[in-house]
């Protein structure tokens, strides 16, 4: 079954409209989505690379502020005077029993007058460390515990740390002090033998650079944060994990091992991405973490923008669809109605539109057709009533010529019926007779294809007719002594005139009907012949 106009407009408008909206509004999302994928990339990158260079700054100031902080201390150290240490004055340090250290008249044991100076001075953290049996025991500082008591009297240091300090050299890094992560000088001191004899150290706790601060600040997407760890799993700075140890986590493994990189994982029930890089002077790992639903809502959003379009613009297209196809097939529909009508055989249907040049041709030639066949079937129908009329007077006269036939086919047979004697008499007559009624028989095998009008068989009847009459006249000849055979072919010869002249009659009804056929065919012309009022 073919589908309507309709439906084929309305799937033409789909495929115009529609899938090109679709594949455009597709490919576009594709490509935006990309690019925001790159925008967020290169957003994450640029802001580890921005920690990265702040931090790298922070360490470059650090390392020119701590190793002038520590010339100057130092300086101050020796402008003291010389070290020296009172056996009669000893003093509990932790485990340690040992002599209080002076520099000239400075006390240094148990005092925290240089170091707290030194705080209000350069704002640094400072220990000093009297070396005892190859231990670093830290016998005045400036740094506090949570509670605000001083850490003193250990002799923690890191082995890195040591190993310099040992062997006479300067320490320059980060460094853990009772737990808590610095940057830091470790500077040793030796007395006016060159012996070493302690140290110091001045630092500053990573938790209060003023980057860590202006990193907190920094938010990617809405939800993003950035977040510090060491090799360790220690976590230096986060929202709400400072200070734990992540190192059991598969992403944090993976973040160590590869330094430098991207990663997708799932923590806490979102869908996260971070974007990682190494700061080996501080072994600090810089990842900067988005949340994925959060980095990619433009692109969800856009999606859901992208959708509703496509569904507006498929609403759109029906209704334009629609109404473009009722405007269109209102002509339409109605040349439809009046071809039913004349279908139906109501000649008098018409149909008019002057919406459009094409639907008033339209209409114009559809209205002019319906006239034409009115016009024709109307003279066919009046040529049907002549062509009626003509085939019964046909009938009519054959009618009467088979009845004709009969009387003669009759009258030749009550003549062969005469007595034996009168018919030796009359010998020859009967010989003619019997030729009379082979005559009389073609004339009947003939009769009924006169119908048809073939001149050729009707010229042939006509001479069977005349052998008919000069046989007749033969008899009439042969017999005249005989008047009673006399009469009967007198009256057969009658009606043989009879029969003439009802196939003249024939003739005549036949080149009637040839005129009417002849005047149908001119009918068939009537596009070519007649004035059309609608052609104008």
């Amino acid at each position: 079954m073919k589908s309507s106009f309709r439906s084929r407009l309305f799937r033409w408008f789909i495929v115009v409209s529609v899938i090109p909206s679709i594949l455009i509004g597709g490919f576009s999302y594709l490509q935006i989505h990309r690019e925001i994928e790159r925008d967020a990339e290169r957003l994450i990158t640029n802001i580890n690379d921005g920690i990265y260079n702040m931090i790298d700054t922070q360490q470059r100031v650090l390392n020119q502020w701590l190793p002038s902080a520590a010339e100057s201390f130092l300086a101050e150290l020796d402008s003291l005077g010389e070290s020296r240490f009172d056996y009669t004055e000893m003093v509990q340090c932790g485990d340690y029993l040992l002599p209080t250290w002076y520099i000239g008249d400075q006390k240094i044991t148990h005092d925290y007058t240089l170091v707290d100076r030194l705080t209000e001075k350069e704002k640094l953290p400072a220990s000093i460390f009297m070396l005892v049996d190859n231990k670093f025991v830290r016998v005045s500082t400036n740094v506090r515990q949570a509670d605000g008591s001083r850490i003193v009297d250990t002799d923690r240091i890191e082995d890195q740390v040591y190993e310099r300090l040992i062997n006479g050299q300067v320490y320059l890094g980060r460094a853990n002090v009772e737990g808590i992560m610095h940057a830091t000088i470790y500077q040793p001191i030796f007395d006016k033998d060159g012996k070493l004899i302690g140290a110091f150290v001045l630092g500053r706790r990573e938790q209060e650079y003023e980057l860590i601060n202006a990193i907190k600040r920094i938010v990617i997407g809405t939800e993003g944060y950035v977040m510090i760890v060491d090799s360790d799993g220690d976590v230096i700075l986060h929202p709400n994990m400072t200070g734990e140890n992540v190192s059991e986590y598969e992403w944090i493994e993976q973040i160590i091992k590869k330094q430098n990189g991207s990663i997708e994982y799932q923590f806490e029930g979102e869908n996260k991405i971070a974007y990682y890089t190494y700061f080996e002077p501080w072994d600090w790992y810089i990842v900067s973490i988005g949340i994925v639903d959060d980095i990619f809502n433009t692109s969800q959003t856009m999606s859901r923008t992208l959708m509703l379009t496509i569904l507006a613009s498929v609403i759109i297209s029906m209704l334009i669809s629609y109404t473009i196809s009722r405007e269109f097939l209102r002509p339409i529909n109605g040349l439809m109605d009046s071809l039913k009508k004349l279908k139906n055989g109501d000649l008098s249907a018409r149909f008019t539109s002057t919406s459009d040049e094409e639907f008033v041709f339209l209409s114009n030639t559809f209205n002019s057709m319906s006239y034409t066949l009115s016009l024709l079937i109307g003279r066919i129908i009046s040529t049907s009533y002549k062509l009626k009329d003509s085939s019964k007077k046909l009938l009519s006269d054959l009618t009467r010529s088979e009845k004709t036939l009969e009387t003669i086919e009759k009258q030749v047979e009550l003549f062969l019926q005469v007595d034996q004697p009168e018919v030796d008499k009359q010998a020859v007559s009967l010989n003619k007779s019997a030729e009379i009624r082979r005559e009389i028989r073609q004339i009947k095998q003939h009769l009924p294809k006169l119908i048809d009008g073939e001149d050729d068989r009707f010229i042939r009847m006509i001479n069977s007719m005349d052998a008919l009459e000069r046989l007749c006249m033969d008899l009439f000849e042969n017999n005249e002594e005989n008047e009673r055979i006399q009469k009967k072919f007198n009256y057969l010869y009658v009606e043989v005139q009879k029969l003439k002249l009802l196939l003249n009659n024939i003739h005549d009804s036949a080149a009637s009907l040839d005129d009417i056929a002849t005047e149908v065919d001119k009918q068939a012309n009537i596009f070519k012949t007649e004035t059309d009022p609608y052609n104008g």
